[in-house]
């Protein structure tokens, strides 16, 4: 039930007034259907297909029956659920139920925009000038993390410089980069530690500040997550002579596909050195 090159979505919401404009304006590849009734909304999933349906928590029955429900009739069909209660409990839930996305309202239309292209399996926006903007937001955020790591750096803050929200942004920051916010900032952190490390004669405690750790303890354990091994070790290690296996560190890796040596990264002055 395709209408030419169009996505049918069906949304399931009693409420749907407040963002619907705003919804289909962002969304004008597609072709809206609206239920208030996820009675009416089951009836027309029997006898009709859709592309994508985007289900609103709350109601009776909630909607984590009616995910159940579609997930059971229709499992080949994605759903994602808005909600204006979102707590990490019920996010569990419904991914647990089958749910490929979850939102809270007041919706962000950027955040929903890139969810809705996910489901639909239409991963090839680097056309077009939301994408664009998005992929600016978040190599901003790269550079800002990049200039600031031995700072309290906040994720908040990040995702401020990025101009998303800190859902959208942790979401997309993994996907770019592959690891999470915190991990690619405690491994940028012990990067750095690594090249202070060098330097036989320069406390611990010395190193763990210059770094961006609140202490010597945290900058201990942090290291020892990372790079596998105690610094006190490492540092041995270094003055052996013996390799860093760099391929043991993810972000490493991250900077091998982007073509970029720590040597290049010290004459630009960035914190890689």
């Amino acid at each position: 039930m395709a209408l030419m090159d169009k996505h049918w979505i069906l949304l399931v919401d009693p409420q749907p007034e407040g963002y619907l404009k705003e919804l289909e304006a962002s969304l004008r590849g597609c072709k809206i259907i609206v239920e208030t009734s996820t009675v009416k909304a089951r009836e027309f999933i029997f006898y009709n297909d859709v592309d994508l349906i985007v289900l609103d928590h709350g109601g009776d029955p909630p909607s984590t029956e009616a995910l159940q429900f579609f997930k059971s009739a229709k499992p080949s069909i994605p759903v994602i659920i808005i909600t204006p209660c979102g707590s990490e409990r019920l996010a569990v839930e419904v991914f647990r139920c089958g749910a490929s996305d979850y939102f809270t309202k007041p919706l962000v239309m950027e955040e929903l925009w890139i969810g809705v292209r996910t489901a639909l399996g239409l991963k090839s926006i680097s056309d077009s000038k939301e994408s664009g903007r998005y992929m600016n937001g978040l190599h901003r955020a790269l550079r800002y993390i990049n200039r600031y790591y031995h700072t309290k750096i906040r994720l908040s803050q990040v995702a401020r410089e990025a101009g998303m929200s800190v859902s959208c942004f942790e979401r997309s920051f993994k996907d770019m980069v592959g690891v999470t916010f915190t991990t690619y900032v405690s491994e940028l952190r012990i990067i750095r530690a690594i090249e202070l490390l060098k330097e036989k004669n320069l406390p611990m405690s010395n190193i763990a500040f210059a770094c961006g750790f609140t202490n010597q303890f945290h900058f201990t354990r942090t290291f020892k997550k990372v790079a596998r091994v105690p610094p006190t070790v490492f540092r041995k290690s270094l003055l052996e002579d013996i390799p860093l296996n760099e391929d043991s560190l993810p972000i490493f890796r991250h900077l091998k596909k982007q073509n970029i040596s720590k040597r290049r990264e010290h004459k630009t002055r960035t914190p890689l050195k």
